[in-house]
Order: C-alpha cells, then sequence, then structure tokens
C-alpha cells in the first residue's frame, strides 16, 4: 500500500494564490508570505525549493483561511513595514499605511533645525509617528496620547524595539487632556471617517475608534486644532480625510489662520500644515 502523496511547496501555493485572487491583487506573493512565515524562512528560500515536497503546515491552513475572509496580512504576521522599517502590530490598534509616512517627513522637514523642541502626537495608535521622530529628530522630545491602554502597549513594544522608549513619554488621554506640558509641535493622524460611511471588508478587522471621527468625520480634527490655538501650539501638522479640505480651510479661518495642504502620491487630498 503506497503512502499519502506530500504536495510540491510549488502546488501548495499555486493552490493558495487561486484562494486568495478576490482579495487582494498580490495572490501569488501573500500566499507566499504567508507560507514563509509558518516555515520560519524566507521568500527567496521558498524560491529556491519549489519542488521539495511537505506537509502543509496546520498554522499555514489557518492563517490562508483567515486571509481569504480578508483579514488583514499585517494582524496575521504581527507586522507592518513603515518608513524602511519594520513595527510589531496587531489588531488593538490601526494599520500604519504609507500615505502617513508623508506626514512623518513634513513634520521631520519644518523640525528638522528646531533645538530641544516637545512634539505631541495625539492618537498614536502602533506609535509609528512619535517612534519616527524620535529617530529623525534626536533632540526632541515626544509626548504620545492615546485613550486606549491597550493601544499604549502596542506603542510602547514599537519604542523599545528601537530604543527611544526614554524619548517618548506615552499618555492615556483624550486629545492633551493630562498633558500641563508646554507643546511646540502637536501632529495627528486622528480618526476621519464620518460615522455612516460604509468601509472595505477589510476595514472592519481594524479598531473602529481609530477609524471614525463622529457623524461628519472632521469633529476630532476641528477639536485638534481648537487645541492647538487654546495652547498656543506654533505647530500644528494633520493628516486628513480626501473630501475634507474645504471644511478644514473654514475652521482655521474662524482663526485668521490658513494651511498648507498636501497631497499623497495618489494625487488626493491627504493633509495640511499650520505655523503660526
Amino acid at each position: 500500500m503506497y503512502g499519502r502523496v506530500l504536495p510540491s511547496i510549488k502546488e501548495i501555493l499555486h493552490q493558495s494564490a487561486i484562494r486568495l485572487e478576490n482579495v487582494t491583487p498580490s495572490p501569488f506573493k501573500e500566499a507566499s508570505t504567508l507560507l514563509a512565515f509558518s516555515l520560519r524562512v524566507d521568500n527567496l528560500w521558498l524560491l529556491s525549493h519549489d519542488i521539495d515536497t511537505i506537509e502543509t503546515p496546520a498554522d499555514f491552513l489557518e492563517n490562508l483561511k483567515k486571509r481569504e475572509e480578508s483579514y488583514p496580512l499585517e494582524y496575521i504576521l504581527k507586522e507592518t513595514s513603515f518608513y524602511s522599517r519594520d513595527f510589531y502590530t496587531d489588531d488593538r490598534v490601526l494599520i500604519p499605511r504609507p500615505e502617513t509616512e508623508i506626514l512623518v517627513e513634513k513634520v521631520a522637514s519644518i523640525c528638522k533645525n528646531m533645538q530641544n523642541i516637545t512634539i505631541a502626537e495625539v492618537g498614536t495608535g502602533s506609535g509609528i509617528i512619535s517612534v519616527m521622530l524620535a529617530i529623525l529628530l534626536p533632540s526632541a522630545q515626544i509626548i504620545a496620547t492615546d485613550i486606549s491602554e491597550d493601544t499604549l502597549k502596542v506603542a510602547i513594544i514599537n519604542a523599545k524595539r528601537y530604543d527611544v522608549q526614554d524619548k517618548i513619554e506615552f499618555v492615556r488621554c483624550n486629545l492633551l487632556d493630562d498633558v500641563n506640558k508646554k507643546i511646540d509641535v502637536l501632529v495627528s493622524n486622528p480618526p476621519y471617517i464620518k460615522k455612516d460611511e460604509k468601509l472595505d471588508k477589510n476595514l472592519s478587522y481594524e479598531p473602529r475608534c481609530a477609524l471614525f471621527g463622529g457623524e461628519k468625520g472632521d469633529e476630532i480634527l476641528k477639536q485638534i486644532i481648537d487645541e492647538t490655538i487654546q495652547r498656543g501650539i506654533k505647530i500644528l501638522a494633520c493628516e486628513m480625510g480626501y473630501d475634507q479640505k474645504e471644511k478644514i480651510e473654514n475652521h482655521l479661518a474662524n482663526y485668521n489662520l490658513k494651511a498648507e495642504f498636501y497631497k499623497d502620491l495618489a494625487g488626493i487630498d491627504r493633509g495640511f500644515t499650520v505655523k503660526r
């Protein structure tokens, strides 16, 4: 009696990619990433051993099923690439997006010649903005706030990963309610999606409090602007929704202020900076 014939790596990847065709534009790449993750090898190893036969790993099949249901790849891998670095990510935090790198670049550029400044980040999430600013601006002190204790735990993991935990003060509070220090720069990628907007299925796995900014979506952004004025903060940098430019302009006009808006790589309005 013959034993069961094991599939080759190439066969496993081919069948798995078919299952992911309706989930991602890169089904073979993601199938390879998931299998490499389960086998604890890299994609190059898979390519050079594609005719090898193996027992299909049980955790790979579990993760493939999750991904087939649009569960984010970043949550499965517990990792996201941002600013050419790898950051820990799980379902307690919003998955960092490439366009947020522009926000980091804007703040770093504005502050590059400023010494001993204090930067506050409202809604730090995974901590990637604060961590990158701590790396890029060695003389700056960072205060990172979030309303979620679980979220701050993820941010602290990332701060420790890059050894900047001593440069960042993590505070659990709404906006800057429990922050009493003088702040020079305020930065935020806040929730800015309106309450009734329908989301892609993959977004349904991400924390709602990190996505929805209120009935109209811009409520928290306006609160951040108000906070900036009330505290006499000189520089504000925020990410925003694609359709919120006019609303932000109008709100800033109440304070006789104007913003410099910027677009992402797709040409979509993505954020703004204000210098007072």
